[in-house]
């Protein structure tokens, strides 16, 4: 499983090592392989700092989600539920460009998350961000953006997985070469194992 996390305002959120926010929203679970699973979206509280820690959401519509979702549990775990849903079939897209089966619910998300977009301006930056900020979906509607984003770049053609085993991670490769989500860490291991499997004493 993958060890490199942040603690960020208190919560273990995995690191941002892929290069995109949709790819980082696929990372926040591990063990797509089927081994060794990890979930870093333990509860609302979660999805909503891990909004703000890739940029997605602004610090102060994150401050005002984390408290509509103490107020309003039962919604908050309704959000988060349908925001596990989007990842799983946002990552069989991302590994099956042409042709994933969860295409239709993919796009039917980011379709959804356009309905939102509002234009904010901050000094001499304007963006398209998601509003209103009370609204507990927007975590999940932010990611979809994203994803809608990566969707239709030219990047797409460079995502990849760890080959890890229990890791799974999505990342851009940049060089054509990339294998592990980090060296230290997953490429190691492999190599570790690897080793050890190739000394095995016979007896």
């Amino acid at each position: 499983m993958p060890a490199h996390y942040e603690v960020v305002e208190g919560l273990r959120l995995p690191a941002r090592i892929s290069g995109h926010p949709a790819l980082d929203f696929c990372n926040t679970w591990a063990g797509w392989d089927g081994q060794g699973a990890v979930e870093y979206l333990a509860d609302y509280e979660h999805l909503a700092v891990w909004g703000g820690f890739v940029g997605i959401l602004r610090s102060d519509q994150v401050a005002v989600l984390r408290q509509r979702a103490r107020d309003s549990a039962g919604a908050a775990a309704s959000v988060l539920e349908h925001a596990r849903a989007f990842r799983a079939n946002l990552y069989a897209v991302l590994r099956e460009p042409a042709g994933a089966p969860a295409w239709p619910a993919v796009a039917d998300q980011v379709a959804a998350a356009a309905q939102t977009l509002h234009l904010h301006r901050a000094g001499q930056t304007i963006r398209w961000e998601i509003a209103p900020a009370a609204d507990l979906s927007a975590p999940l509607a932010a990611a979809a953006w994203s994803a809608g984003e990566l969707l239709t770049s030219p990047a797409l053609r460079r995502v990849r997985a760890c080959a890890g085993t229990g890791c799974g991670w999505l990342f851009l490769d940049s060089t054509g070469r990339r294998r592990w989500c980090v060296m230290a860490t997953c490429g190691n291991r492999e190599k570790a194992r690897r080793f050890a499997a190739k000394h095995k004493d016979p007896a």
